[in-house]
């Protein structure tokens, strides 16, 4: 492995990874596995970059160096993050499919057994087309899964990294708290959230910040800030993660401008008492939909218009935009009957959006230990804030 000039995880680290991956393709009878998802080539060569609307591969064969397929243009991005010593570069006038062929060929692979991401958003209908036909004898088989079932359980360093982030999200979240105030803009909120934020060390984020104001805009799921000036009675909620080395951790804070109404109390103490109960379900040996079934029962049974209709948590790590959550390797749902092992780290939300008031909410980042969960982000109370 090269020492590339930024290196966040050892080279042991590096090893474990790709040891555990080759271990599975081997489970899976693949002779080779063809990454398009840039999280799992960052988790397995620390090679990194926002240009990855540009084609970006990694090969990884049952033995012997992987080969990284970089965009060409970014060549130095290599030597700045990547831990694997070869990479192909093919000029953007070259199909870099058909360069992959033909370093499959090279390693005497065209007639093997090769793993491709179904799964990945980032190949695309017409390059896996032109993939099986550059490889006619080659048998290809679905090889989703491979990477993100390493990336389930956080190491020491992962770890770190999501509490240093959980940090910076809650000094965005207090912020942003901060900064309410009548006459205030959703605008004037998301600077002081994104300043605090970079100024405590973030990275970009997968996601936006989520601020909203009054019940129309925070009703809106995935909305963040506009011109629209905070008003007395208005419902101001957060939404905010914090980035360390394509880690992230976030939370859900919710504040009232005024006299909060009974509805709106009602709904941060459901809020309060739903996240509580999932929390304390979080743990090794406890199944996901036990979690789940806590929280959605205080939920629905509340005096609250509102019934929880969808997961209560997703997985969260390193991510690249557009999502920061790993909710398609582990979510809490219903229907989730797995485990909870040690070292998974979960984006817990309760939040509510109830008619005539807006949303009402708190999510916390959460460590499941060798005896429970572990709140990274506790650095702000999760009541109703009340301005």
């Amino acid at each position: 492995m090269r020492i590339p000039a930024h290196q966040f995880f050892t080279h042991e680290e590096f090893q474990s990874r790709l040891d555990g991956v080759r271990s599975r393709m081997d489970e899976r009878g693949l002779d080779a596995l063809l990454l398009t998802t840039p999280e799992n080539i960052y988790y397995l060569t620390g090679y990194q970059t926002p240009g990855y609307y540009y084609f970006i591969g990694l090969i990884v064969p049952l033995s012997g160096d992987p080969i990284l397929i970089p965009p060409p243009h970014e060549e130095s991005l290599v030597a700045s993050y990547s831990v694997v010593e070869d990479y192909r570069l093919f000029a953007d006038t070259e199909s870099p499919l058909l360069g992959i062929a033909s370093v499959l060929g090279e390693l005497g692979l065209a007639r093997s057994s090769i793993g491709v991401e179904y799964d990945s958003w980032f190949l695309k209908i017409r390059e896996y087309m032109l993939l099986r036909s550059a490889l006619p004898d080659a048998r290809v088989h679905d090889g989703s899964g491979l990477v993100e079932t390493g990336r389930l359980i956080k190491s020491e360093r992962e770890i770190e990294y999501m509490r240093q982030a959980a940090n910076i999200a809650t000094a965005g979240v207090q912020s942003g708290l901060d900064a309410i105030a009548v006459g205030a803009s959703e605008r004037d909120l998301g600077a002081a959230v994104t300043g605090a934020q970079i100024l405590a060390g973030s990275e970009y984020s997968a996601l936006p910040p989520f601020i909203t104001t009054g019940e129309e805009h925070s009703m809106q799921v995935h909305s963040t800030w506009s011109d629209r000036k905070i008003v007395n009675g208005d419902v101001v909620f957060f939404e905010v993660p914090g980035v360390v080395n394509r880690y992230h951790s976030a939370l859900t804070r919710a504040a009232f401008v005024g006299e909060p109404s009974e509805l709106a109390l009602r709904g941060s103490e459901v809020n309060r008492d739903a996240l509580r109960l999932a929390k304390e379900k979080i743990k090794p040996g406890m199944l996901a939909s036990e979690a789940f079934e806590v929280a959605r029962q205080r939920i629905d049974d509340a005096d609250v218009p509102y019934v929880q209709g969808r997961r209560i948590a997703y997985g969260i790590g390193t991510a690249f935009p557009p999502g920061w959550d790993e909710g398609h390797i582990f979510s809490i749902n219903a229907n989730e009957h797995r485990p909870f092992h040690s070292g998974m780290t979960f984006h817990v939300i309760t939040t509510m959006r109830l008619p005539g008031v807006g949303a009402i909410g708190c999510s916390d980042t959460v460590l499941v230990t060798e005896d429970g969960c572990e709140t990274l982000t506790s650095g702000v109370a999760n009541e109703l804030h009340v301005v």
